[in-house]
């Protein structure tokens, strides 16, 4: 385990440089064994002080260092901050340029703690702490390293909402745009992450808001919702934005083929695309989209609005290949044989599971799953013929796909619409809103209540016979189980029944000869970089992690460019700077410091309009409506920018570290 030499944390002192183990009790330090193999981690600062592994480090080269990266950041909207910034940051150059007596050391103390204590946002906040630390209990330290730092700096600039995005969107930095009135600055900030924004800001599962500090003072900031704003006053459409592009396809560089049109198949063509590959993107229907198409009901997600959204790849130069299966009409093998160098697997999980109840039929008319459910939807709504259900619907399953199935069942079903559900509605890990959406829509629910036997006449579904359940003592994990209520058993008729309880990948689809190995779930096997067992073929996405998020899809995508990158430019695949900062975070908690420090005055949350429930009958009109430019900016204006910056020094250059590197303001936000 590294051993901490000397530091300053959480206001208290440490020093072993003269024998010792002493440490902070809340933090892992065998983290900071290795940043990447083979290169460990000299110091660490944060928000909570500084923490130094190394005594030959200089103190005042690390701190230099970081204060530049302060300076970058600092959005200098408050004065406190502009200036003192400013101030820091040179007198921190003197000092190791061994100027330091033109500094007064006793007025840029006080400009430190004016600086804490006056600025608006985060930055200002945390980033005094760690030089008044080594102004306060290592002087001599500080000002006897008076050197550059020789060593490599990886730094973050991130927030809890960042943090919990899957793909570390700067959700601040857009927000701060939008509360500015400019839409269209906001929008460059998310295409830097994926080209669904619009998609991504009606059908985000907002992992981002349940982590918002906001939520301390009085509720989470609508972040979506303001996601969604973006998109639709961006000032043009995003296709348009890309139509105005030079593609940047570089023909010397190996060619790329992605299969799978899914959110992770196309932002990592996307991301792929923006590096100069030539990529080729392989599906097997007739347009991109995956189950953002197929399976999210258009009352949720209009299908022209993504059509928009997935057309940029080809305005960056992407070629299609629709109507291509894998395993069917193409191998893996055959695309390497084809002269690919790389392949993406975005395959999704197309398969949707059965109840597996005793003598089921799973041929039975009136009995199908989730998927089906909603795919046979989207080809009706698509031709303009939505099919029409006669009698009541039950689903089973209580997820987001189960949501999206009794929602839609509700505007074709001439009766009734029952959710059957094994655990409790706190339980259910379907969207909380999309719950309450459905309620008001008259789906009714069963919770503690499980089939046990499918019910049929004619051979056709007729029913379904449901227990009750009841919780159980909690486990070694504090987790509640659930068993049947003896004697509870009753019968729910129906003329549909559908299964919503998860997804699989599709096995027929490889070969042996292709090498891509599954997992004990059924998944493909992959890499934290999401290669696989065979060089040169890598795996993101549902067919990777099991049913997942869009947002997660899309982060998977993101991540799988970068690997890919990796492995054709310097022939390995492994680690990602980001990544590894975003672990040590989460491992160390060096985000959970407490409530806001600046006190704030309520401000209720603002609420998504949407068209009322009467006139949802019948139709797949899309339900929610984007918020008003005053709607936006007024829900811009309760972020309070929650930034904090980390930088980690090793003795050896970081592999991708590009976090050194000059960059203006608004470049060092994104």
């Amino acid at each position: 385990m590294r051993k901490l030499q000397y530091g300053v944390w959480k206001g208290v002192k440490y020093d072993n440089t003269q024998g010792g183990e002493s440490a902070p009790d809340d933090i892992s330090l065998s983290e900071f064994n290795q940043f990447n193999p083979g290169n460990p981690v000299d110091a660490i600062i944060t928000g909570f002080g500084f923490l130094v592994f190394d005594r030959n480090v200089s103190l005042a080269g690390i701190l230099a260092r970081y204060y530049t990266r302060v300076r970058e950041t600092s959005c200098g909207r408050c004065t406190p901050c502009r200036t003192a910034t400013l101030l820091i940051e040179e007198a921190m150059d003197k000092l190791v340029a061994g100027k330091a007596d033109e500094v007064d050391w006793v007025k840029l103390k006080d400009d430190a703690l004016q600086m804490r204590i006056s600025s608006m946002c985060g930055i200002g906040k945390t980033t005094p702490t760690a030089l008044l630390g080594a102004l306060e209990h290592f002087p001599e330290r500080l000002f006897e390293s008076a050197r550059e730092l020789t060593g490599d700096m990886y730094t973050t600039v991130t927030a809890k909402c960042i943090e919990a995005c899957p793909a570390h969107v700067n959700v601040p930095r857009y927000i701060d745009y939008v509360r500015d009135g400019r839409p269209d600055l906001a929008a460059g900030v998310l295409l830097h992450h994926y080209p669904l924004v619009a998609t991504c800001g009606r059908v985000c599962v907002r992992p981002c808001e349940k982590a918002c500090r906001r939520g301390l003072v009085d509720a989470p900031i609508a972040i979506k919702d303001i996601k969604r704003y973006v998109a639709d006053n961006a000032g043009d459409s995003i296709v348009n934005l890309f139509s105005r592009m030079e593609p940047l396809i570089d023909d010397t560089k190996a060619r790329v083929a992605v299969v799978g049109a899914g959110p992770a198949g196309l932002n990592c063509a996307y991301h792929l695309l923006m590096k100069g590959y030539p990529v080729t993107i392989y599906d097997k229907d007739n347009q991109a989209g995956g189950m953002a198409l197929r399976g999210i009901p258009p009352y949720r997600l209009p299908k022209g609005l993504l059509a928009k959204e997935t057309s940029a790849i080809g305005e960056l130069g992407g070629k299609w290949k629709f109507g291509q299966k894998l395993g069917e009409d193409f191998t893996v093998s055959q695309l390497f044989e084809e002269g690919y160098g790389a392949v993406f697997l975005g395959i999704g999980c197309a398969e949707g599971a059965f109840l597996g109840l005793p003598d089921e039929d799973r041929s039975m008319p009136g009995y199908q799953n989730g998927i089906d459910f909603l795919l046979n939807i989207e080809k009706g709504v698509h031709a303009g013929t939505p099919p029409v259900i006669e009698g009541d619907v039950v689903i089973v399953g209580c997820g987001n796909v189960a949501m999206d199935c009794c929602r839609s069942a509700r505007r074709i079903a001439t009766g009734s619409v029952h959710v059957v559900y094994r655990r409790t509605a706190a339980e259910a890990s379907a969207d909380a809103e999309e719950i309450e959406a459905a309620q008001a829509e008259g789906v009714q629910f069963h919770f503690l209540t499980n089939p046990v036997q499918i019910l049929s006449e004619g051979g056709r579904v007729c029913g379904v016979r449901l227990t009750r359940m009841e919780l159980t003592e909690k486990d070694a994990r504090g987790r509640r189980g659930v068993q049947p209520v003896p004697g509870s058993e009753f019968d729910l008729p129906c003329t549909t029944l559908i299964a919503s309880i998860g997804q699989k990948v599709e096995r027929n689809v490889f070969a042996d000869a292709d090498g891509v190995l599954l997992d004990r779930r059924g998944n493909i096997s992959v890499t934290p970089a999401l290669a696989t067992s065979r060089p040169g073929v890598f795996a993101g996405g549902d067919c990777a992690t099991g049913p997942t998020t869009l947002i997660g899809g899309l982060a998977q995508g993101k991540l799988a460019a970068e690997s890919i990158d990796e492995y054709l430019s310097r022939g390995s695949v492994g680690f990602t700077p980001r990544n590894r900062m975003g672990e040590i975070i989460r491992k160390c908690h060096l985000l959970e410091d407490g409530a806001p420090y600046i006190p704030r005055v309520k401000k209720p949350r603002n609420k998504l309009p949407s068209i009322p429930v009467a006139e949802r009958e019948g139709n797949f009109r899309e339900v929610d409506i984007t918020f008003s430019k005053d709607q936006a900016e007024n829900e811009a204006d309760r972020c309070m920018r929650c930034y904090r910056l980390f930088s980690v020094v090793t003795p050896r250059p970081i592999p991708g570290n590009h976090s050194t590197l000059p960059m203006s303001g608004d470049a060092a936000k994104k």
